[in-house]
């Protein structure tokens, strides 16, 4: 199957792409230590050598998080604000470098300076991309939730089980998300159209994208299912390994973090093979 020989195609140009994949790991850490290094001190300052933090942790839970934001909440809110907002650039911080991904594969080359070129160039039309798609997922969210919030309104007198509100959230949730996914693969494919084509305009690419995925639906959600499915058992298998180590000493949280970074590595490179295969399928398929 083509889908399937494309997977294995856009795990291979990632290989071959490691300078890279080396620089979006490095620039994602910094993004994580501008969050981690003021959450770092302002925690020591306010909990100090209190043991109620680590205590509290080794059965984390939700009473856990409420307890927790109980005792520590109006150090953490300011936090996670923080956070948010390093969230946002985060996304934004892939907005723009897809462009130079999917440009380097589609042309073969591992060039930084060119990378960085092709980041800027893509850029404008890229986000354009982002913010058609994000609010598509705005107005999907609303069309699936809303009917179904009326419908379990409306039912509530008469349903003696709650598995028919079980069954009615899961069908929604199915739809939702099947409808996501979609938007997330037409934007792919609508950067991949539109790398090379400085011609094509973000919304009519778009809709020409939502034309090839159905008519290569198999093919197209197929190899995006392979690649979800690898996500979701990396993701597995980084919990089964990190549950066997407490943070409780400074060698355990070396450990831990070393654990996390070489996921980190992991996931980058994925999105990146993500990429490589959408771009192997598009040359297979036409």
């Amino acid at each position: 199957m083509k889908f399937i020989k494309s997977y294995f195609s856009g795990i291979n140009s990632t290989f071959s792409r490691l300078k890279i994949l080396s620089m979006l790991y490095v620039l994602t850490l910094i993004f994580a230590l501008g969050v981690a290094i003021p959450f770092r001190g302002t925690i020591s300052a306010d909990i100090g050598s209190s043991m109620a933090a680590i205590k509290l942790l080794k059965d984390f839970d939700y009473t856990t998080y409420t307890n927790f934001m109980h005792l520590f909440g109006d150090t953490i809110q300011p936090l996670l604000k923080t956070a948010f907002l390093f969230g946002i650039l985060y996304v934004i911080f892939f907005v723009f470098f897809s462009g130079g991904i999917i440009s380097s594969i589609k042309n073969g080359t591992n060039s930084l300076s060119q990378f960085w070129a092709d980041s800027w160039t893509y850029f404008s039309r890229f986000f354009r991309v982002f913010l058609y798609s994000f609010l598509s997922m705005i107005i999907v969210t609303l069309i699936v939730f809303f009917p179904t919030a009326a419908i379990v309104a409306a039912i509530s007198d008469s349903v003696k089980s709650e598995a028919t509100y079980f069954y009615i959230i899961c069908s929604a949730l199915i739809i939702f998300l099947l409808l996501i996914s979609i938007i997330v693969l037409v934007s792919d494919y609508s950067k991949i159209m539109m790398t090379g084509n400085n011609a094509l305009r973000p919304f009519r690419t778009m809709l020409r994208a939502v034309s090839y995925i159905f008519k290569h639906f198999f093919s197209v959600y197929g190899m995006n299912l392979l690649f979800l499915i690898t996500g979701v058992a990396l993701f597995v298998l980084y919990n089964i390994i990190a549950d066997k180590y407490w943070m409780t000493s400074g060698i355990s949280i070396f450990i831990v973090f070393l654990i996390q970074q070489i996921f980190v590595f992991i996931r980058i490179f994925l999105k990146i093979s993500i990429y490589g295969g959408e771009v192997d399928l598009v040359k297979k398929l036409g």
